[in-house]
């Protein structure tokens, strides 16, 4: 599986990360902590001013 969260494992930022925009007019977005097992369910606002920032990866929005 691919979860947006295992790009903190990318320390030398060789993983694109691209986002498309219908996603992000969403109230909340949901991903897998790296396990199967789990869902973490964070809103937009944290996504997108929290997590994406702690991650350090630069975000290209798509139109799919």
């Amino acid at each position: 599986s691919v979860s947006v969260l295992g790009l903190m494992y990318d320390r030398e930022q060789q993983v694109r990360l691209l986002i498309d925009a219908d996603v992000l007019e969403e109230a909340y977005f949901g991903c897998h902590p790296c396990i199967n097992t789990s869902s973490v369910k964070l809103t937009m606002e944290d996504f997108t001013q929290r997590l994406l920032p702690a991650l350090g990866h630069e975000v290209t929005v798509v139109h799919l």
